[in-house]
């Protein structure tokens, strides 16, 4: 923010249209299915998944709170008579999430769930704490006790039959509705007829609220209101009568003004008791409920997957009761708590059946943060958008690698720089043949990694590299000499026919010697450059990007799928002379911005020699920077005057500095009074002075 005081003396003066797969919605919700756990005591179940057979639901039986998510879906045989006498009213909340798509027969939820009251969204699936898709024989919701939806919104889409959907008003539910999407049903006036309590004898039973300028009977079906709480309870909920619950109660209770009688809590719940916070002694867990330390010891046993048997305990981290410890701690294996960690913390990942296969940007996100892989792993990329970020942002804080390294037919691959921190593969399994590194058929990898900043180490085995069509043997035998594998290799190890021989193995060094800037443009010139056979330079290739820091590599955010982050200038090779002779090559780079510096290199385009071989040559990478230039106008002026000879002026930098901004200059001059001044009352009380807006000059 600029400043600055003149003295002197003078007159006294949000879209619900979010874009999801839901086509691939079966596999989605296939990802995210848990197993059911052991219940405690009853009353607390966790995550369920009941799909395709409707016996499944017993599974619900006695559980008052689902501590995760419930999901129902693909029950294709099922018809409505066999959802009659089917209730689970103990069933007051949902600490997720609930999911109903495509179960035949369902017409109505109101007889499940009578009494569900509160969905708290602590996980969300997409975005939405209430999901109903495809239900093709929902004729209505029915949920009458839901009074509470703490996080998230709700998707209500394709259900052919669902009607009373303009009658519930989602403000009282629901803190935002802006992104709630609720679209492709039944639900209109012609064809629904929504009838509420009372309304065909003309005495209507159910309050109204104002909604987009309508004043609307609100109710969920024929015989049941939705709940209209004064506004007084604050979410709290209400008795029938119109009383308010205590203030740490959520949507309901059985009595007024009783933290003991809340059908739910604000806050959290401990020996059947709502309070504020955790007491001594015991800890929070899953944001609603209170627990002892020996509790969340036993929790990782309650509701783990029967394929992992080896979960670790939970851990104590500023007085919750978690899985893991967050960014930036490690668990003490003896006090189970959280310690800060000593630069960054290792993330030690297990490998199931000790190979992984990474064939696309969702099995990567399986290690995001993993620092050290328990296993092999084999990277399989076929195509997709944006590889070499994604890969980066998911793979690249792995620092070692237990067992082997392969990359097979990864067509979208051309640099392994993701694995940017990649410094040690054991090879304590190896792949066979007694390889701990194998590339095979990658036809667009072009760089292993930066040997000149990259250091990595292989303890045991060898490497392996066939069918890398523009992977030059010089990157390879790079690799050896620092990895230290030289000499373990056998000669049909390293294929010498298969590898770069579709490559442009730049074994020349291209030296710029004439380099000019202004604040738009930069001129290069280099050294002039042909092959053994002048006909075969096509031209070159002049690659630049905006680069804040010298720690460029030529193949930084670039994949055989078109992402590049680079700006390439194609140029025609020079005209040669009789003698042989040329002036110096040159390109003139324009419309660059004022005072940024640039990474800049380039390279020839040559084709393949008779012989086979490729004759190319490359330059360093180098940084210019460009001239500043006029600074944009400052932003925001703005002026106040605080006694009769000072005006306080404020302003903030301009939006495009254009270089380095020391200082302004603020330039004024005495302006007459307006003469309409003169005739006001200063005198009359609530007087608006007049004001005078400044226009610039064209």
């Amino acid at each position: 923010m600029g400043q600055g005081v003149l003295r002197g003396e003078g007159h006294p003066n949000n879209n619900p249209n979010c874009k999801v797969g839901w086509k691939s919605l079966v596999g989605i919700v296939t990802i995210f299915m848990l197993i059911l756990c052991d219940q405690s005591n009853g009353k607390i179940c966790c995550s369920m998944d009941i799909r395709n057979n409707i016996s499944q639901f017993s599974m619900l039986e006695d559980c008052t709170v689902i501590e995760g998510h419930l999901q129902i879906l693909l029950m294709f045989s099922s018809k409505p008579e066999n959802f009659r006498g089917l209730r689970f009213p103990k069933l007051t909340m949902i600490t997720d999430y609930l999911l109903l798509f495509r179960v035949y027969g369902l017409e109505s939820i109101k007889d499940l769930f009578p009494n569900l009251t509160v969905i708290r969204g602590t996980r969300l699936f997409f975005n939405y704490a209430l999901v109903i898709f495809e239900m093709v024989h929902l004729k209505e919701i029915g949920l009458y006790n839901l009074m509470n939806i703490t996080r998230g919104s709700v998707r209500i889409e394709k259900n052919n039959e669902l009607c009373y959907l303009s009658t519930i008003d989602w403000s009282i539910i629901l803190d935002s509705v802006e992104d709630n999407y609720i679209e492709l049903n039944r639900d209109n006036k012609e064809e629904c007829g929504d009838v509420c309590p009372g309304t065909v004898k003309g005495k209507s039973k159910c309050k109204q609220t104002l909604v987009n300028g309508a004043l609307v009977e609100r109710c969920w079906t024929q015989d049941h209101c939705q709940k209209v709480c004064p506004s007084d309870c604050k979410g709290s909920g209400c008795l029938p009568d119109g009383q308010c619950c205590h203030p740490e109660c959520l949507g309901s209770c059985r009595k007024p003004n009783d933290p003991s009688a809340c059908t739910a809590c604000r806050h959290f719940q401990y020996e059947d008791v709502c309070i504020n916070a955790c007491p001594k002694g015991s800890y929070k867990f899953q944001g609603w409920r209170c627990i002892d330390f020996n509790t969340c010891q036993e929790m990782h046993s309650r509701c783990q997957n029967s394929r992992d048997n080896s979960s670790p305990p939970y851990v104590i981290h500023k007085g919750e009761c978690m899985p893991d410890c967050p960014s930036g701690y490690i668990a003490n294996s003896t006090t189970r708590t959280c310690t800060p960690c000593a630069g960054p913390c290792p993330k030690i990942c297990p490998i199931l059946q000790n190979v992984k296969t990474i064939d696309s940007v969702t099995s990567a996100q399986e290690l995001r943060g993993c620092t050290v892989v328990n296993g092999s792993l084999i990277i399989n990329i076929r195509g997709g958008n944006n590889i070499a970020t994604e890969l980066e942002a998911n793979l690249g804080l792995i620092e070692e690698i237990s067992g082997f390294l392969k990359i097979r037919r990864s067509y979208a691959l051309v640099s392994l720089s993701f694995f940017r921190k990649l410094r040690l593969i054991r090879g304590e399994v190896l792949e066979a043949g007694n390889y701990s590194f194998y590339a095979l058929d990658n036809p667009s990898l072009r760089q292993l990694w930066d040997w000149h900043k990259h250091n990595l180490t292989i303890i045991h085995g060898k490497l392996f590299f066939h069918y890398n069509p523009r992977l030059c043997l010089s990157e390879i035998h790079q690799m050896e000499e620092v990895t230290g594998t030289k000499g373990r290799q056998d000669k049909t190890d390293i294929a010498t026919k298969t590898n770069g021989d579709q490559a442009s193995c730049e074994d020349n060094l291209l030296n710029f010697n004439f380099i000019k800037t202004s604040h738009d443009m930069v001129l290069l010139r280099w050294d002039p450059y042909w092959p053994p056979d002048y006909r075969d330079l096509l031209g070159f290739m002049v690659h630049y990007k905006e680069a804040p820091y010298h720690n460029v590599t030529e193949f930084d955010g670039q994949d055989a799928c078109g992402s590049n982050s680079w700006t390439v200038v194609d140029m025609d090779a020079p005209e040669r002379s009789a003698d042989g002779k040329t002036q110096s090559p040159g390109c003139l780079l324009r419309n660059l911005k004022p005072w940024t510096q640039y990474a800049i290199f380039v390279k020839t385009l040559v084709s393949g020699s008779e012989e086979g071989r490729t004759y190319g040559a490359k330059s360093k990478i180098i940084y210019i920077r460009t001239n500043e230039t006029i600074p944009s106008v400052p932003l925001d002026p703005f002026s106040v005057s605080n006694s009769t000879s000072q005006i306080i002026l404020k302003w903030k930098p301009p939006s495009e500095p254009n270089g380095n901004v020391t200082h302004y200059l603020v330039y004024w001059q005495e302006q007459p009074e307006d003469s309409d001044l003169y005739e006001v009352d200063y005198c009359n009380k609530g007087l608006k002075l007049p004001s005078r807006t400044w226009t610039p000059p064209l």
